[in-house]
C-alpha cells in the first residue's frame, strides 16, 4: 500500500536530520514525474523503516557482522524431531487424516516464495515459470511450469480433503504467492493467462516482498539515479512484513485459516500444502514446524538447524566450520545433521505476532550500480529462519530427501549441481518408484539411479496414492 507523499520541505528537513540530505541534491533537475516518484519512495521508506533509522540500522548491522558470536551450540534435541520419511507409516496416516480434516475445514494455506528471477538458470523470467512455453527452456515432458505443478497439487488435495470429509463442496486451500519488485507483473500476468491453473482466482493471493536501500559504508544511502535510491530485495524474511503490509494475514484470519506452510519456488518435489505436515503441527501444538533431511555428508554446503544459546537457530554452512561439521554423536551420526531445506510452517498467530517483532539484518558487501557507476556498497537482507528463535513450541519433521527435496539453483550446462536436469532426474526417479509400487512393469534403474523418464501428473497422484 502506497503511503501519502511528503512535500519537499518536510522531506528536506527529515533527510538532513537523518544525515541523508544528499538524496535531494539533484531535485531541481528532476522532472515533475521523477520528483513524485522519489517523494513516493521516500514516503514508503519513512513509513516503514523510518528515514531517521536508516543510518543507525546499517551501522548496527555492520557492528554485528564484525562480532564473533559466542555461546553454546548443540544439535537439535531429540524431543523436537519426529519422522515422516516412511519409517512410521502409522503416525503418517494419523497426521494425514488430521491434515485432510483441517483442509476440509478451510484452515490451511500454502505460500510459495517466488520473488527471484531465474538469472542463475540463464533465463530472464521468474523461476516459477520454468518449463513454460514463454521461457522456452525445456524441463518437464508435460511442458508444465513449476507454478502449474504446485497449483495442481493443491487441486488434488482439495479433492482428497472433500472425499475425506464427505463434504458436498471442495474446500479452499489458500495459495499465497510472494513476488518481487522485478517479478510481480510477470507472475500475476502468467497466472491470469493460464486461468490460475484451475484454482479459483480469489484463492490465489499475490503479495510483494519489500526492498531495502543500498548503503555506503558510512550509512548513507546510494543513489541509483538522480531521482531514485538504489535498492535490493529484503531477503526471504521479507515474507513476514509483506504478509502484514499487503493485508494477506487479515484475509486469512477472516477466512478462518490457522496454519501456513511456506516453501521455495525452486523445489520441484515439494509437497505443497502437505496434509501430513498440517496434522503433525496440529498434534504437536508447534507454532513453528520445519521440515529437514539428514545431510548427505559433513561437507554438504547447507545450513543446519541447531539449538543455539537455548533457542532454535539455523547455522549457515560458512559459519559452522569444518571441525564442528564433522562432530558426531555417541552413536556415530553427525551431530549437526538437520539440513535446512527452506520448508517451514507456522500458525497464523505466530505470523501476526512474534514474526512481526523479530528483524535481524545480514549484510553483503557488493558492487552496487549507482548514478556514478558501480561502486562498493552494502546490501541488507533478512533470513526467513531468524524468527525461529521466537517460537514457543518449535518442532522438526524429518522427511525423505528423495521424495520431497530437489532444488533448482543452476543452469543444466553450468557443471554445477542442482539444475533443471537433476531435478527432472529426481522427479522421474520418484515417479518410477510410484509406478512400480502400483504394479507397472518398468526397466530397472541403472547403477546411478537412471531410468526411463517418467512424469505422473499432480492431478493423478499427490504422493503416490
Amino acid at each position: 500500500m502506497k503511503r501519502p507523499r511528503l512535500g519537499y520541505k518536510d522531506l528536506s528537513e527529515k533527510l538532513d536530520a537523518a544525515g541523508q540530505g544528499h538524496v535531494l541534491a539533484h531535485w531541481d533537475k528532476l522532472s515533475a514525474e521523477e520528483q513524485q516518484s522519489l517523494e513516493q519512495q521516500l514516503a514508503d521508506l519513512d513509513g516503514g523503516l523510518g528515514l531517521a533509522g536508516l543510518r543507525p540500522m546499517l551501522l548496527e548491522a555492520v557492528k554485528k557482522h564484525g562480532e564473533q558470536r559466542t555461546g553454546s551450540i548443540e544439535g537439535p534435541p531429540a524431543a523436537w524431531v519426529l519422522r515422516a520419511d516412511g519409517s512410521d507409516p502409522v503416525a503418517e496416516e494419523r497426521w494425514e487424516g488430521l491434515g485432510l480434516s483441517a483442509i476440509a475445514r478451510g484452515q490451511c494455506a500454502a505460500c510459495v516464495l517466488a520473488g527471484g528471477m531465474g538469472t542463475r538458470l540463464g533465463m530472464s523470467w521468474p523461476k516459477g515459470m520454468l518449463g513454460s512455453k514463454e521461457v522456452n527452456e525445456p524441463f518437464l515432458p508435460s511442458g508444465k511450469s513449476l507454478f502449474q505443478v504446485y497449483a495442481e497439487r493443491i487441486l488434488t488435495l482439495q479433492r482428497r480433503a472433500r472425499a475425506h470429509a464427505g463434504a458436498a463442496d471442495s474446500p479452499t486451500i489458500w495459495f499465497l504467492v510472494m513476488t518481487g519488485e522485478a517479478t510481480h507483473k510477470a507472475i500475476t500476468d502468467f497466472f491470469a493467462r493460464y486461468q490460475f491453473f484451475g484454482l479459483r482466482e480469489e484463492q490465489v493471493l499475490f503479495f510483494q516482498q519489500g526492498m531495502m536501500p543500498c548503503f555506503a559504508e558510512d550509512g548513507t544511502v546510494l543513489m541509483e539515479s538522480a531521482g531514485r535510491i538504489a535498492t535490493s530485495p529484503d531477503g526471504n524474511a521479507g515474507i513476514y512484513p509483506a504478509l502484514r503490509r499487503s493485508g494477506v494475514v487479515d484475509k486469512l484470519r477472516a477466512a478462518g485459516v490457522r496454519w501456513v506452510q511456506a516453501f521455495s519456488v525452486d523445489n520441484v518435489l515439494v509437497r505443497v500444502a502437505d496434509p501430513v505436515w498440517y496434522g503433525y503441527q496440529e498434534e504437536t501444538g508447534a507454532d513453528v514446524c520445519v521440515k529437514m533431511v539428514p545431510k548427505r555428508d559433513w561437507q554438504e554446503a547447507v545450513g543446519v538447524v541447531t539449538l543455539r544459546e537455548g533457542v532454535p537457530s539455523v547455522i549457515e554452512y560458512s559459519e559452522i566450520g569444518s571441525e564442528r561439521a564433522q562432530e558426531t554423536t555417541a552413536e556415530g551420526a553427525l551431530k549437526y545433521n538437520a539440513a535446512n531445506i527452506c520448508l517451514q510452517a507456522y500458525t497464523l498467530d505466530f505470523l501476526t505476532g512474534p514474526a512481526q517483532q523479530t528483524t535481524q539484518w545480514h549484510l553483503a558487501r557488493k558492487d552496487i550500480p549507482t548514478m556514478d557507476g558501480k561502486r562498493p556498497g552494502i546490501k541488507l537482507e533478512g533470513f526467513i529462519f531468524d524468527v525461529f528463535e521466537a517460537a514457543k513450541c518449535f518442532r522438526l519433521l524429518q522427511v525423505d530427501r528423495a521424495a520431497e527435496f530437489s532444488a533448482i539453483k543452476n543452469a543444466s550446462d553450468s557443471g554445477k549441481p542442482d539444475t533443471p536436469q537433476s531435478a527432472l532426474d529426481s522427479l522421474s526417479r520418484l515417479h518410477r518408484r510410484w509406478l512400480r509400487a502400483a504394479g507397472a512393469k518398468l526397466p530397472a534403474d541403472d547403477a546411478r539411479g537412471g531410468g526411463p523418464v517418467c512424469e505422473v501428473s499432480p492431478l493423478v497422484s499427490y504422493r503416490g496414492e
